[in-house]
């Protein structure tokens, strides 16, 4: 790791905004999946926050505290889902990062653990709303469309994605750890070349109507793969489409209105049993207006100046750049 350092609340600052208010930044980066973006800006934060705080063994679980408690107030409506990997992330880091030693090796198997964790979580998920009978359904229907182009294959096209997704995850995850160590130097090189930053702007948090709408949304498209699936495959029965659909709409407003209340609740009250600095968690909360409109700043001047991946990198370092308190970006220990 390189003799630099960047302050460790402008970590905690990152990892709460990557939890809580990151969707417009999503949006404009024009990323096909956000689950890794927000997992590896967290993987990131908690890395860094185990070098940089490593005499101070509590470091990563009081910046848990606090990203739980910004994303409980600035975005409450964040689906359960995510509270269980930021509390998976937080506690890895915590075991992980008790020391500095080998923290290369360590930084890859952390950031590849917590990325396979967010691939398998939205897995299970999808297998829990849809059940196993609607994925056997999608493989009936691509080997019914393989066998009218003279194709035989008796494969499971839906194992053949879902595989590929956690290949992804996977790949991604070794991707950052490897990066994380050399993060620092590239903070400290990016501040010395990023303009004064102007056209950003103010972000809504409008994170529950996306949530509702995107719900309603998935059931139309739901309701029409189903329509093709009876037109593909006839001898599915119509019983056991409807059944699919019913079972995917229940199951999903379960989870959304009777399991995630119950599920915030605990979440608050074990968030209350954790040590917050409570004047460290305010300074963060009044920060995360500013530092959401210096990130959509930070995206204008990437997407301007940068393309592909340089640009996701160069969003993630100009992140960690503007976090760092008033003009000290890195400082030289």
């Amino acid at each position: 790791m390189p003799n630099l350092t960047i302050n460790t609340k402008s970590l905690i600052l990152l990892w709460a905004f990557a939890e809580s208010g990151i969707g417009g930044i999503l949006h404009g980066l024009k990323l096909p999946f956000t689950g890794i973006f927000v997992g590896g800006i967290a993987v990131i934060c908690i890395a860094l926050l185990g070098f940089y705080g490593e005499k101070n063994k509590n470091t990563i679980l009081k910046a848990l505290a606090i990203v739980l408690m910004v994303k409980l107030t600035v975005s409450p409506h964040s689906p359960w889902q995510a509270y269980v990997a930021v509390i998976f992330q937080g506690y890895l880091g915590h075991l992980i990062f008790r020391n500095t030693r080998y923290f290369s090796i360590k930084t890859i198997i952390f950031s590849t653990i917590c990325l396979l964790e967010s691939a398998v979580q939205k897995i299970l998920i999808s297998l829990l709303i849809y059940g196993v009978t609607f994925f056997k359904a999608i493989d009936a229907s691509a080997q019914s469309i393989g066998k009218s182009f003279g194709f035989d294959g008796e494969g499971s096209l839906v194992f053949l994605i879902f595989g590929l997704y956690v290949l992804l995850y996977l790949i991604v995850g070794i991707v950052i750890g490897i990066w994380v160590p050399s993060i620092p130097k590239q903070v400290f090189e990016l501040a010395q070349i990023m303009p004064e930053l102007s056209g950003g702007k103010d972000v809504q948090n409008s994170i529950f109507k996306k949530q509702g709408k995107s719900v309603f949304i998935g059931f139309f498209v739901l309701a029409f793969i189903l329509m093709v699936i009876n037109f593909i495959v006839p001898s599915m029965k119509l019983t056991e489409l409807i059944f699919i659909f019913l079972r995917a709409v229940i199951v999903s407003l379960g989870l959304i209105f009777i399991l995630g209340p119950i599920f915030l609740h605990f979440i608050r009250r074990f968030s209350k049993g954790l040590s917050i600095e409570k004047k460290l968690l305010n300074e963060v909360l009044d920060e995360i207006p500013l530092f959401t409109d210096r990130a959509f700043q930070v995206l204008h001047w990437v997407n301007s100046e940068y393309r592909g991946w340089t640009k996701i990198k160069n969003m993630v370092l100009g992140l960690l750049v503007v976090g760092q308190t008033k003009n000290e970006t890195v400082v030289h220990e």
